[in-house]
Protein backbone atom coordinates (compact mmCIF):
# COMPACT_ATOMS: atom_id res chain seq x y z
CA UNK A 1 0.00 0.00 0.00
CA UNK A 2 1.37 3.33 -0.79
CA UNK A 3 0.28 4.27 2.27
CA UNK A 4 3.41 2.49 3.84
CA UNK A 5 5.89 3.96 0.80
CA UNK A 6 9.59 2.43 1.72
CA UNK A 7 11.16 5.21 0.51
CA UNK A 8 9.92 6.76 4.03
CA UNK A 9 10.67 3.96 6.51
CA UNK A 10 12.92 6.40 8.12
CA UNK A 11 9.53 8.27 9.12
CA UNK A 12 8.21 5.23 10.76
CA UNK A 13 9.97 5.86 13.88
CA UNK A 14 9.18 9.73 13.62
CA UNK A 15 6.44 11.42 11.70
CA UNK A 16 6.86 14.95 10.64
CA UNK A 17 5.07 15.90 13.92
CA UNK A 18 7.31 14.05 15.81
CA UNK A 19 10.06 15.44 14.97
CA UNK A 20 8.23 19.25 15.57
CA UNK A 21 7.71 17.45 19.23
CA UNK A 22 11.40 16.62 19.79
CA UNK A 23 12.09 20.17 18.95
CA UNK A 24 9.85 20.98 21.71
CA UNK A 25 11.88 19.36 24.03
CA UNK A 26 15.57 21.24 23.67
CA UNK A 27 16.34 23.41 26.85
CA UNK A 28 15.77 26.72 26.39
CA UNK A 29 19.23 27.49 26.48
CA UNK A 30 19.01 26.16 22.88
CA UNK A 31 16.93 28.79 21.56
CA UNK A 32 18.73 30.93 19.00
CA UNK A 33 16.24 33.74 19.51
CA UNK A 34 14.47 33.80 23.16
CA UNK A 35 12.35 37.11 22.53
CA UNK A 36 11.06 35.77 19.22
CA UNK A 37 9.87 32.74 21.55
CA UNK A 38 7.69 34.74 23.74
CA UNK A 39 5.96 37.08 21.82
CA UNK A 40 5.24 33.88 18.98
CA UNK A 41 7.41 34.04 16.55
CA UNK A 42 9.93 31.58 15.07
CA UNK A 43 13.15 30.43 16.63
CA UNK A 44 15.96 28.07 15.94
CA UNK A 45 16.51 24.54 17.10
CA UNK A 46 19.02 21.24 16.71
CA UNK A 47 17.13 18.18 16.92
CA UNK A 48 18.64 15.15 18.07
CA UNK A 49 15.84 12.37 17.42
CA UNK A 50 16.69 9.63 18.83
CA UNK A 51 15.28 6.57 16.59
CA UNK A 52 14.28 3.47 17.89
CA UNK A 53 13.00 1.24 15.44
CA UNK A 54 14.00 -2.46 15.74
CA UNK A 55 13.64 -3.08 11.48
CA UNK A 56 16.72 -0.49 11.41
CA UNK A 57 18.38 -0.23 14.35
CA UNK A 58 19.20 2.01 16.85
CA UNK A 59 21.03 5.95 16.08
CA UNK A 60 19.78 8.76 15.36
CA UNK A 61 18.11 11.66 12.85
CA UNK A 62 19.56 15.32 13.75
CA UNK A 63 19.56 18.62 12.17
CA UNK A 64 18.40 22.16 12.10
CA UNK A 65 14.59 23.11 12.44
CA UNK A 66 12.99 26.24 12.49
CA UNK A 67 9.79 26.45 14.65
CA UNK A 68 6.43 28.63 15.84
CA UNK A 69 3.19 28.04 17.46
CA UNK A 70 0.32 27.39 15.08
CA UNK A 71 -2.95 28.54 14.78
CA UNK A 72 -5.99 27.23 16.92
CA UNK A 73 -8.72 26.57 14.33
CA UNK A 74 -11.24 26.65 16.95
CA UNK A 75 -11.80 22.52 16.96
CA UNK A 76 -8.90 20.05 18.24
CA UNK A 77 -5.39 20.54 18.79
CA UNK A 78 -3.27 23.29 17.67
CA UNK A 79 -0.60 22.07 16.26
CA UNK A 80 2.83 23.68 16.07
CA UNK A 81 4.28 24.80 12.68
CA UNK A 82 8.22 23.78 11.28
CA UNK A 83 10.38 23.72 8.88
CA UNK A 84 14.43 21.69 8.46
CA UNK A 85 16.09 18.99 7.34
CA UNK A 86 17.97 16.18 8.81
CA UNK A 87 20.40 13.30 8.06
CA UNK A 88 19.70 9.63 9.31
CA UNK A 89 22.26 7.33 11.02
CA UNK A 90 21.54 3.63 12.56
CA UNK A 91 24.11 1.53 13.65
CA UNK A 92 22.38 -1.28 11.13
CA UNK A 93 23.96 0.28 8.46
CA UNK A 94 21.06 2.64 7.26
CA UNK A 95 21.66 6.04 6.06
CA UNK A 96 19.25 9.28 4.62
CA UNK A 97 18.40 12.78 4.64
CA UNK A 98 15.42 14.29 4.82
CA UNK A 99 13.76 17.90 4.70
CA UNK A 100 10.50 18.86 5.18
CA UNK A 101 8.21 22.21 5.84
CA UNK A 102 4.33 21.81 7.87
CA UNK A 103 2.70 25.27 8.11
CA UNK A 104 -1.00 26.57 8.61
CA UNK A 105 -2.06 29.25 6.05
CA UNK A 106 -4.24 32.22 7.11
CA UNK A 107 -4.99 33.87 10.51
CA UNK A 108 -7.46 30.64 11.23
CA UNK A 109 -4.91 28.47 10.10
CA UNK A 110 -8.03 26.47 8.18
CA UNK A 111 -5.40 25.69 5.15
CA UNK A 112 -2.35 23.91 5.98
CA UNK A 113 0.41 21.99 4.23
CA UNK A 114 3.35 19.71 4.55
CA UNK A 115 5.79 18.86 2.49
CA UNK A 116 8.41 15.90 2.44
CA UNK A 117 11.35 15.20 0.59
CA UNK A 118 14.09 11.93 1.03
CA UNK A 119 16.50 9.91 0.30
CA UNK A 120 17.38 7.10 2.27
CA UNK A 121 20.16 3.86 2.20
CA UNK A 122 18.41 0.99 4.52
CA UNK A 123 19.38 -2.24 5.55
CA UNK A 124 16.27 -4.44 6.18
CA UNK A 125 15.06 -8.28 6.38
CA UNK A 126 12.73 -9.87 4.16
CA UNK A 127 10.28 -12.51 6.23
CA UNK A 128 8.98 -13.99 3.21
CA UNK A 129 5.76 -13.00 1.03
CA UNK A 130 3.47 -15.08 3.91
CA UNK A 131 3.28 -13.27 7.21
CA UNK A 132 3.52 -16.68 8.60
CA UNK A 133 7.10 -16.89 6.79
CA UNK A 134 9.98 -17.37 9.53
CA UNK A 135 12.92 -16.12 6.99
CA UNK A 136 15.61 -13.79 7.57
CA UNK A 137 17.19 -12.37 4.31
CA UNK A 138 19.03 -9.20 4.53
CA UNK A 139 18.08 -6.63 1.55
CA UNK A 140 19.36 -3.03 0.43
CA UNK A 141 16.16 -0.18 0.29
CA UNK A 142 17.37 2.65 -1.78
CA UNK A 143 14.30 5.21 -2.02
CA UNK A 144 14.15 8.73 -3.14
CA UNK A 145 11.01 10.73 -3.31
CA UNK A 146 8.46 13.70 -2.25
CA UNK A 147 5.24 14.75 -1.28
CA UNK A 148 3.30 17.70 -0.53
CA UNK A 149 -0.28 17.22 1.61
CA UNK A 150 -2.51 20.13 1.12
CA UNK A 151 -5.27 20.13 4.06
CA UNK A 152 -8.70 21.91 4.35
CA UNK A 153 -10.55 22.13 7.72
CA UNK A 154 -14.32 21.92 7.19
CA UNK A 155 -16.15 24.78 8.87
CA UNK A 156 -15.73 25.40 12.47
CA UNK A 157 -16.20 21.59 13.46
CA UNK A 158 -13.14 18.73 13.95
CA UNK A 159 -13.22 17.51 10.04
CA UNK A 160 -10.57 17.94 7.05
CA UNK A 161 -9.80 16.75 4.23
CA UNK A 162 -6.52 16.51 2.41
CA UNK A 163 -5.29 15.52 -0.92
CA UNK A 164 -1.51 13.92 -0.91
CA UNK A 165 0.58 14.33 -3.76
CA UNK A 166 3.88 11.88 -4.10
CA UNK A 167 6.47 10.21 -6.27
CA UNK A 168 8.91 7.86 -5.09
CA UNK A 169 11.62 5.93 -6.95
CA UNK A 170 12.67 2.89 -4.97
CA UNK A 171 15.13 -0.11 -5.50
CA UNK A 172 15.74 -3.31 -3.62
CA UNK A 173 19.09 -5.46 -3.78
CA UNK A 174 19.64 -8.62 -2.49
CA UNK A 175 23.49 -9.10 -2.02
CA UNK A 176 23.12 -12.88 -1.43
CA UNK A 177 20.64 -13.15 -4.69
CA UNK A 178 17.00 -12.63 -5.31
CA UNK A 179 14.91 -15.09 -3.13
CA UNK A 180 13.00 -17.57 -5.07
CA UNK A 181 9.54 -16.41 -4.01
CA UNK A 182 10.23 -13.30 -5.56
CA UNK A 183 11.02 -14.25 -9.22
CA UNK A 184 7.77 -12.39 -10.29
CA UNK A 185 8.62 -9.54 -8.49
CA UNK A 186 9.86 -5.89 -9.24
CA UNK A 187 12.69 -5.02 -7.58
CA UNK A 188 12.46 -1.35 -8.74
CA UNK A 189 9.39 0.97 -9.14
CA UNK A 190 8.61 4.08 -9.88
CA UNK A 191 5.41 5.55 -8.34
CA UNK A 192 3.70 8.32 -8.24
CA UNK A 193 -0.07 8.93 -7.32
CA UNK A 194 -2.78 10.86 -4.89
CA UNK A 195 -3.79 9.99 -1.61
CA UNK A 196 -7.36 11.08 0.11
CA UNK A 197 -7.70 11.06 3.26
CA UNK A 198 -10.60 12.59 6.04
CA UNK A 199 -10.21 13.06 9.07
CA UNK A 200 -11.70 14.30 12.59
CA UNK A 201 -9.87 15.31 15.62
CA UNK A 202 -11.36 16.17 18.92
CA UNK A 203 -8.63 15.22 20.88
CA UNK A 204 -7.40 18.20 23.95
CA UNK A 205 -4.26 17.94 22.97
CA UNK A 206 -1.48 15.99 20.43
CA UNK A 207 1.04 14.72 22.36
CA UNK A 208 -0.64 13.16 25.60
CA UNK A 209 -4.14 13.33 24.98
CA UNK A 210 -6.64 12.91 27.51
CA UNK A 211 -10.16 13.07 25.79
CA UNK A 212 -11.33 13.30 22.37
CA UNK A 213 -10.66 11.02 19.44
CA UNK A 214 -9.50 11.01 16.17
CA UNK A 215 -10.32 9.30 13.17
CA UNK A 216 -9.40 8.77 9.64
CA UNK A 217 -10.25 7.31 6.24
CA UNK A 218 -7.20 7.27 3.50
CA UNK A 219 -7.51 5.77 -0.55
CA UNK A 220 -4.88 5.49 -2.80
CA UNK A 221 -3.71 2.18 -4.37
CA UNK A 222 -5.30 0.70 -0.79
CA UNK A 223 -7.88 1.50 1.83
CA UNK A 224 -6.70 2.69 5.45
CA UNK A 225 -9.18 3.41 8.55
CA UNK A 226 -7.33 4.21 11.54
CA UNK A 227 -9.67 5.08 15.11
CA UNK A 228 -8.09 6.25 18.14
CA UNK A 229 -9.69 7.62 21.62
CA UNK A 230 -8.98 8.76 24.88
CA UNK A 231 -10.94 8.50 28.38
CA UNK A 232 -11.00 8.40 32.30
CA UNK A 233 -9.44 5.48 33.70
CA UNK A 234 -9.21 3.56 36.79
CA UNK A 235 -7.72 5.07 39.87
CA UNK A 236 -7.36 8.75 37.82
CA UNK A 237 -5.61 7.86 35.02
CA UNK A 238 -6.39 7.65 31.24
CA UNK A 239 -7.83 4.76 28.84
CA UNK A 240 -6.37 4.95 25.36
CA UNK A 241 -7.86 2.41 22.40
CA UNK A 242 -6.16 2.40 18.92
CA UNK A 243 -7.70 0.68 16.13
CA UNK A 244 -6.26 0.28 12.54
CA UNK A 245 -7.26 -1.90 9.24
CA UNK A 246 -5.13 -1.36 5.69
CA UNK A 247 -6.26 -3.39 2.75
CA UNK A 248 -4.34 -3.15 -0.55
CA UNK A 249 -6.64 -3.04 -3.62
CA UNK A 250 -3.95 -3.89 -6.30
CA UNK A 251 -0.77 -6.08 -6.27
CA UNK A 252 2.17 -3.74 -4.92
CA UNK A 253 5.76 -4.28 -4.54
CA UNK A 254 6.75 -6.80 -1.41
CA UNK A 255 8.08 -3.85 0.86
CA UNK A 256 5.35 -1.62 0.34
CA UNK A 257 2.54 -3.68 1.57
CA UNK A 258 0.84 -2.80 4.79
CA UNK A 259 1.86 -4.72 8.30
CA UNK A 260 1.48 -4.90 11.64
CA UNK A 261 2.84 -1.62 13.74
CA UNK A 262 2.47 -2.30 17.09
CA UNK A 263 5.08 -1.45 19.47
CA UNK A 264 7.30 -4.68 19.95
CA UNK A 265 6.97 -5.49 16.35
CA UNK A 266 9.70 -4.78 13.83
CA UNK A 267 8.42 -2.63 10.77
CA UNK A 268 7.91 -4.82 8.03
CA UNK A 269 8.04 -7.95 9.73
CA UNK A 270 4.22 -9.60 9.38
CA UNK A 271 3.20 -7.20 5.96
CA UNK A 272 -0.12 -8.68 4.22
CA UNK A 273 -2.55 -7.42 1.67
CA UNK A 274 -4.92 -7.48 5.32
CA UNK A 275 -4.01 -6.25 7.80
CA UNK A 276 -5.79 -5.43 11.24
CA UNK A 277 -4.52 -4.35 14.84
CA UNK A 278 -5.91 -2.92 18.14
CA UNK A 279 -3.69 -1.84 20.76
CA UNK A 280 -4.11 -0.46 24.56
CA UNK A 281 -3.17 1.62 26.86
CA UNK A 282 -2.73 3.05 30.33
CA UNK A 283 -1.42 6.18 31.52
CA UNK A 284 -1.27 6.99 35.42
CA UNK A 285 -0.19 10.36 36.66
CA UNK A 286 2.32 9.77 39.45
CA UNK A 287 2.36 13.93 39.36
CA UNK A 288 1.85 16.46 37.48
CA UNK A 289 5.05 15.51 35.68
CA UNK A 290 5.34 11.94 35.51
CA UNK A 291 3.35 8.96 34.05
CA UNK A 292 3.83 5.65 34.49
CA UNK A 293 2.14 3.31 31.22
CA UNK A 294 0.94 -0.18 30.63
CA UNK A 295 -0.35 -1.11 27.31
CA UNK A 296 -0.83 -4.01 25.22
CA UNK A 297 -1.84 -4.68 21.23
CA UNK A 298 -2.95 -7.38 18.86
CA UNK A 299 -2.35 -7.67 15.10
CA UNK A 300 -3.23 -9.96 12.52
CA UNK A 301 -1.58 -10.06 8.93
CA UNK A 302 -3.02 -11.95 5.96
CA UNK A 303 -1.46 -12.68 2.72
CA UNK A 304 -2.82 -14.44 -0.25
CA UNK A 305 -0.27 -13.41 -3.73
CA UNK A 306 1.14 -15.73 -6.58
CA UNK A 307 -0.21 -18.17 -5.11
CA UNK A 308 1.17 -17.52 -1.83
CA UNK A 309 -1.07 -17.76 1.14
CA UNK A 310 -1.03 -17.24 5.10
CA UNK A 311 -1.96 -15.64 7.81
CA UNK A 312 -0.54 -14.64 11.33
CA UNK A 313 -1.23 -13.30 14.71
CA UNK A 314 0.73 -11.72 17.49
CA UNK A 315 0.43 -9.85 20.59
CA UNK A 316 2.23 -7.16 22.40
CA UNK A 317 2.13 -5.90 25.48
CA UNK A 318 4.85 -3.46 27.39
CA UNK A 319 5.26 -1.14 30.14
CA UNK A 320 6.72 2.55 29.88
CA UNK A 321 7.27 5.45 31.59
CA UNK A 322 7.15 9.58 30.81
CA UNK A 323 7.85 12.90 31.55
CA UNK A 324 5.49 15.93 30.86
CA UNK A 325 7.44 19.44 29.65
CA UNK A 326 4.47 21.58 30.85
CA UNK A 327 6.38 24.77 29.77
CA UNK A 328 6.81 22.98 26.38
CA UNK A 329 3.06 22.41 24.85
CA UNK A 330 2.65 19.85 27.71
CA UNK A 331 4.76 17.39 25.22
CA UNK A 332 6.16 14.34 27.07
CA UNK A 333 8.97 12.18 26.12
CA UNK A 334 10.19 8.88 28.26
CA UNK A 335 11.01 4.99 27.22
CA UNK A 336 8.65 2.18 26.31
CA UNK A 337 9.81 -1.61 27.03
CA UNK A 338 7.86 -4.25 24.47
CA UNK A 339 7.73 -7.38 24.14
CA UNK A 340 6.26 -9.32 20.91
CA UNK A 341 7.04 -12.67 19.20
CA UNK A 342 10.33 -12.03 18.13
CA UNK A 343 11.81 -10.47 21.46
CA UNK A 344 11.81 -7.09 23.71
CA UNK A 345 12.44 -3.62 22.36
CA UNK A 346 13.04 -0.45 23.60
CA UNK A 347 11.88 2.59 22.53
CA UNK A 348 12.09 6.29 23.18
CA UNK A 349 9.16 7.89 22.91
CA UNK A 350 8.82 11.87 22.04
CA UNK A 351 5.39 12.71 22.14
CA UNK A 352 2.36 10.52 21.10
CA UNK A 353 3.55 7.15 19.99
CA UNK A 354 0.36 6.71 18.39
CA UNK A 355 0.93 10.25 16.40
CA UNK A 356 -1.40 10.96 13.42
Amino acid sequence: MLLYPAAFVVLCALSVRDVIAEEQTTSETEVADKGAQDDGGSRFLFVPYPVTEPAIGNGLLAGPVWMRAGPHTGAGPSLPQAYGFGGLWTDGGSRGVLAFDERAWGSDGRWQTTAIAARADLKLKFSGLSPAGDASIGFNLHAAGGSIEVERKLGDGPNSVAIDLFSVSTRADFPGGLPPELAREQTKEEIAGARLTWSQDTRDEVFAPSSGHYASASLDSGLSLKWMGYGPGLGGGVLGLRAQFDVSLEHEAFYLRPYISLRGVPALRYAGEQVGEVEAEYRFPLDSRWDIVAFGGLGAARADLHGITGQRTVSTEGLGVRFKVQKLFGLTFGVDVARGPDGTFVYIQIGNPWSK
